[in-house]
């Protein structure tokens, strides 16, 4: 019998109301899962199109997301037939004709119960496809982090593969888009999850950080990578993975890490997400059409970013990660102090670090923010749900309270006027093109000529987090070059700290290494120095 949730959710789908039918589908269900938790929903049942039916039904599965299906009725086996064949829908699913009786339906609920999950081939969204376009052998589109685990028991394959399983998609691989046909994510049958999984021993945490995320995954082969580190100078150990941008965004990411661990129903975000069935619908439009016109507009006047010593082409995909602490309760109480938000005052700490030891003349540094529009009927769903904020950072000579000030200031002017729900707009627009059209446009927005950087500040529990006993004391988030430029960077609050982890090309290792350093400086109190 294949696995499944301690309570497993049957969703049983009709048209109409299906309320009669719940206890004898409950007795006979609950012969299988003594504690299964019965749900109803319902289609229209005209028109009886299978595409209409698909998409009412797919919004309904989002918002339950259940384990299992039983359809009552054949509109909704249409429905469930057109998700499986255009969205790559693949949970268990039966069909029972309340009409034929009871003993049909202890079959069904026996197809149900010998099922396995089977996800079919899907057309990647538009923000999920960009990152498919512009990926490449020297740019690698890939996001991930780096666990730490406190001396104690040691991260094992097995655990690790199940915790890979927890993002969708993270067993299959992309194909390119073609002259027709738009990139896509498939299925690798018979692939165990072990097999994305290895171990090495090492000293240096960071050397082996830099080794695994140098080396590109091969997306038509495999999206996703881990590896166990153990034998680390202060014995502890680490869990590195790596997933294909084209998967999802940090959320998705943190959703899946957490919902994987020991305390998962005591975490926010720790609910696993899912592959959307509903279709994402345009998020840059709920806010209606004036900010949107408002963010159009910032986006074109905002122009090309200025030119910064680690712009340029990027030779290969050797990377350095330069991995920084920050004390999260000196980041809150400076920014209260400031008056500001505790993630503007980490994109301060890292616009007076450039100032201090970039090594630049100039007086701005164009971030490329990641930003949530992600909604209510989208919270739990995998996939990219942000818009591009670009935020010219100052990185003059001023004192770094007024530097915090400004960013502040900056950001806000960015993301309440619209421009993240414009940019996903964007996207979403290019995603209707013809896919070399999609391609060509993704490639020609999403590059260093638009920003210098992409950087993000990310929440996440600021309790212990234990994973099969061990302690998780860190999480860095790995974010990866944009095509034409030389860094990127995260941060992540974790317990008692917030992580950093700065991404730069090799050649650059030493900025990395000086800028991360700054920014732990500034934060436990270092005075600020300018720079004649």
């Amino acid at each position: 019998m294949v696995p499944t949730p301690t309570v497993p959710r049957l969703l049983v789908v009709s048209a109409g109301t299906a309320n009669s039918l719940l206890p004898s589908i409950h007795e006979v269900a609950r012969r299988v899962w003594p504690e299964i938790d019965v749900l109803t929903g319902s289609v229209s049942p005209t028109p009886a199109a299978g595409a209409s039916a698909g998409r009412a039904l797919g919004r309904l599965l989002d918002e339950v997301r259940p384990d299992l299906v039983l359809s009552t009725h054949p509109v909704a086996t249409a429905g469930l037939a057109w998700l499986r064949r255009y969205r790559g829908f693949g949970l268990p699913t039966a069909s029972w004709d309340p009409a034929t009786g009871p003993a049909e339906l202890e079959r069904a609920i026996h197809r149900l119960a010998t099922t396995p999950p089977r996800p079919g081939p899907r057309a990647l969204p538009a923000s999920d496809a960009l990152f498919a376009h512009v990926d490449t052998p020297d740019v690698p589109q890939h996001v991930g982090t780096v666990l730490v685990f406190e001396p104690g028991p040691v991260p094992t394959i097995d655990h690790t593969a199940t915790m890979l399983t927890s993002v969708p998609g993270s067993l299959g691989r992309l194909l390119p888009a073609t002259a027709t046909r738009p990139a896509r994510w498939e299925p690798v049958p018979g692939r165990p999850a072990s097999a994305n999984v290895d171990a090495v021993t090492a000293v240096d945490l960071e050397s082996a950080v830099d080794g695994f995320f140098s080396v590109p995954l091969r997306a038509e082969h495999a999206v996703s990578a881990a590896r166990i580190v153990t034998g680390l100078a202060d014995g502890r150990s680490a869990l590195l993975v790596k997933l294909h941008h084209a998967l999802g965004d940090g959320m998705t990411v943190l959703q899946a890490l957490l919902s994987d661990t020991d305390d998962a129903e005591k975490l926010p975000w720790a609910s696993r997400p899912a592959v959307p069935m509903g279709g994402g619908g345009a998020p840059g439009l709920r806010a209606g059409l004036r900010p949107v016109l408002s963010g159009l507009w910032r986006l074109a006047a905002a122009g090309r970013a200025p030119h910064v010593t680690t712009d340029g082409p990027v030779p290969d995909a050797r990377r350095h990660h330069s991995l920084g602490l920050l004390p999260g309760r000196a980041v809150r109480s400076g920014a209260r102090a400031a008056g500001v938000a505790a993630a503007d005052y980490v994109l301060a700490a890292f616009a007076q670090a450039w100032h201090d030891v970039g090594r630049d003349p100039g007086d701005r540094f164009r971030l490329m923010v990641p930003w949530s529009v992600r909604g209510t009927d989208s919270l739990r769903v995998a996939g990219n749900h942000t818009g591009a904020v670009s935020v010219d950072l100052p990185v003059g000579p001023m004192d770094f309270a007024v530097r915090v000030r400004r960013v502040a200031e900056a950001l806000r002017s960015r993301t309440e006027t619209g421009v993240p729900e414009a940019a996903n707009l964007v996207v979403q627009v290019l995603g209707v093109l013809p896919p070399p059209l999609h391609r060509a446009a993704a490639r020609c927005v999403y590059r260093g000529d638009w920003f210098n950087a992409v950087g993000t500040v990310m929440p996440g529990p600021r309790r212990e987090v234990r994973w099969h006993g061990a302690v998780m004391s860190g999480a860095y988030p790995v974010l990866a070059l944009a095509p034409g430029t030389g860094l990127a960077w995260g941060a992540l609050t974790w317990g008692p700290w917030i992580a950093v982890c700065v991404t730069a090309r090799a050649d650059l290792s030493d900025v990395a290494d000086a800028v991360t350093a700054r920014m732990a400086d500034l934060v436990a109190g270092a005075p600020v120095r300018e720079l004649p």
